[in-house]
């Protein structure tokens, strides 16, 4: 997972602040669809099982897709999607799923969209503090 952080960060940091946001926004897109099955299934799944449920491969190539078209033309094409599949790849890691679920756990929200706008909000904090931690 290390050499997905630090190759992520080496470009990730070099973007502009409003680029940073929406990469993590579509990331975060990609994940409502697992909590509301979370939330759906009051967490009888775990985070792993729900996210190879929830996520289709289409879904990840469409997220890996809009990754690769939200890094500006100064770079190469190559550059883009080595990017946006270290992005994909670092999100579907056990290591990012596992802390992920550890956060979320501790959630309880009484409806489904408080419980998914919580769960986004700490899926941010974690890529934010994955990318401080890199440095």
């Amino acid at each position: 997972m290390l050499s997905y952080i630090l190759k992520l960060f080496e470009l990730f940091t070099k973007l502009p602040k409003s680029v940073q946001e929406q990469i993590i926004n579509a990331i975060v897109d990609a994940f409502t669809y697992v909590f509301r099955r979370l939330f759906e299934t009051k967490n009888e799944e775990d985070l792993k099982k729900a996210t190879t449920q929830a996520v289709t491969p289409t879904q990840w190539a469409t997220t890996t897709v809009a990754v690769t078209n939200l890094v500006p033309s100064l770079y190469s094409q190559k550059k883009k999607e080595e990017f946006a599949n270290s992005v994909i790849e670092l999100v579907k890691s056990d290591g990012f799923i596992n802390q992920l679920s550890k956060r979320i756990d501790k959630i309880n929200a009484a409806d489904e969209e408080s419980y998914v706008a919580l769960c986004s909000i700490e899926t941010k904090r974690l890529i934010m503090e994955m990318m401080d931690q890199a440095k």
